[in-house]
């Protein structure tokens, strides 16, 4: 499968607004599906265990048994993998006295304190078309309806 190339950084820093717009879409096409976001969280505490950060790590679209990003169509274990993956760069960042939790969950709405940063809105629906004409996106649609 060819990988499409986006403006935004949907990885890092703009995921929840592409998956933001990607539920619209699958919602319309399955509504008589359950699709959720799949978020990993986390919560930075200080030496009292106060929170003094929170973080959204990554959204997913839920749809059935698989997982959708920028990237494409995963299993369910890659947000386990992504979350480890986060957990352990951020080890070496925390420093001495703080610390962190993860955690993964479905959410029928991603918080708006998210959404404070820019994302080209028109590149942003240009880019989800895009991403619904991938052969792996077009396969679980199909499966669906």
């Amino acid at each position: 499968m060819e990988k499409v190339e986006f403006g935004n950084d949907y990885q890092f820093g703009h995921c929840h607004f592409f998956a933001r717009y990607l539920i619209k879409v699958f919602r319309e096409l399955l509504p008589d599906l359950d699709i959720k976001y799949h978020l990993i969280m986390a919560e930075r505490m200080n030496e009292d265990d106060e929170v003094i950060d929170e973080v959204l790590v990554h959204a997913y679209l839920r749809v059935e048994d698989v997982l959708i990003d920028s990237e494409g169509v995963h299993s369910i274990l890659v947000s386990s993998l992504r979350e480890k993956d986060w957990a352990d760069r951020e080890k070496n960042l925390t420093p001495e006295g703080y610390d962190f939790e993860t955690w993964e969950d479905e959410y029928d709405d991603i918080p708006e304190i998210f959404f404070n940063q820019f994302c080209s809105t028109k590149k942003l629906k240009q880019d989800v078309i895009d991403f619904m004409k991938r052969d792996d996106v077009q396969e679980v649609i199909n499966k669906y309806r």
